[in-house]
């Protein structure tokens, strides 16, 4: 059997940890319950506390931890549960962690992470070097404070061999259905898969990204720059067009809209662009061609491109995702 320890952030959403807890259990019940009564089960799961006292979550839940880091023999694998959608103020809180993930790493265990879990792997140095993954929406706080870690945040699952970590929230199905088949075997996840009615196949964060607008900066002209850019999405404006705009070099425009945004001009007009139109696909039923044109693609082969590449699915897959139903119009 596989020793787990699953850490046990304070002040998070009691589904980040206990929803692990009970995945990883459900496993192996699945199994036994439909196929095979007397199977050894592949995990003992332990929620690991740093004393033995109770675990505050969020909106009023405790969670009793079984033991307390300290008397807990070094396990095989350690899982890191997200944190608190408050980030930094959740990761502080919780970086007492890190020494034990540092320290039961060191002595052979192999280190999961979901969703932002990854900060505290990364803060403990295991993932230095390392390709990892985290939910998109913190994945540029995470490049600022572990600039080491080779972060790819369009994944959903990354195996770094002593490390693997996956993205948002309720990936930690995703990562429970991949730990089975890797502790287990494929028929046991495949009917843990099937029991929790969960898409094991999943592989790219792209089609649930929806990026931000960039603004939490202080760069009037940028903001100026950008508000002109989002109400002017199907002239097709170009970065000299918008240096003139501004006033300014487009030397000096690149720079500055760097700096202020980590993008560049033409860079994040695309990344409008295809915000737009998947806002578009979303709620509309307008013919693609016509919204392609509303931000600003003439040519349908270059918008199909790159909207394929900034969701991993082509604008008709996106609206048959996501797109308004029947009972919606």
């Amino acid at each position: 059997m596989i020793t787990v320890a699953i850490t046990a952030p304070t002040d998070c959403a009691s589904i980040n940890t206990a929803g692990l807890m009970d995945a990883l259990r459900k496993t192996d019940r699945a199994w036994r319950m439909t196929r095979d009564p007397d199977a050894e089960e592949i995990f003992d799961v332990h929620l690991v506390g740093l004393d033995d006292r109770p675990i505050a979550c969020r909106d009023g839940v405790v969670l009793h931890p079984h033991v307390a880091a300290a008397q807990l023999d070094p396990p095989d694998l350690v899982v890191v549960p997200g944190l608190d959608d408050d980030l930094v103020p959740s990761f502080l809180r919780n970086r007492t962690w890190v020494p034990w993930i540092a320290k039961w790493h060191a002595a052979g265990a192999r280190v999961a992470t979901s969703c932002t879990g990854a900060f505290l792997a990364a803060d403990a140095g295991v993932m230095d070097s390392k390709e990892a993954t985290t939910h998109w929406i913190a994945a540029d706080a995470f490049r600022r404070h572990f600039p080491r870690v080779r972060l790819t945040p369009e994944r959903m699952l990354v195996d770094a061999g002593d490390v693997i970590s996956s993205g948002g929230a309720t990936t930690f199905l995703t990562l429970v259905i991949y730990l089975t088949e890797r502790y287990g075997s494929h028929d046991r996840a495949v009917l843990a898969a099937k029991v929790m009615l969960v898409d094991g196949e999943r592989r790219s964060q792209l089609p649930y990204v929806a990026s931000g607008p960039f603004r939490d900066h202080g760069d009037q002209l940028i903001h100026t720059v950008q508000s002109f850019m989002e109400a002017h999405l199907a002239a097709g404006v170009s970065v000299d067009q918008l240096a003139t705009y501004a006033s300014v070099s487009v030397r000096t425009l690149n720079r500055r809209f760097r700096m202020a945004t980590g993008e560049t001009p033409s860079g994040y007009l695309q990344r409008i662009r295809i915000e737009a139109a998947k806002r578009l696909l979303e709620t509309t039923i307008d013919p693609v061609d016509h919204l392609r044109a509303r931000v600003g693609y003439g040519d349908p082969t270059a918008f199909r491109r790159a909207f394929t590449r900034a969701t991993g699915l082509g604008p008709r897959q996106y609206r048959q995702k996501y797109g308004p139903r029947p009972r919606d119009m």
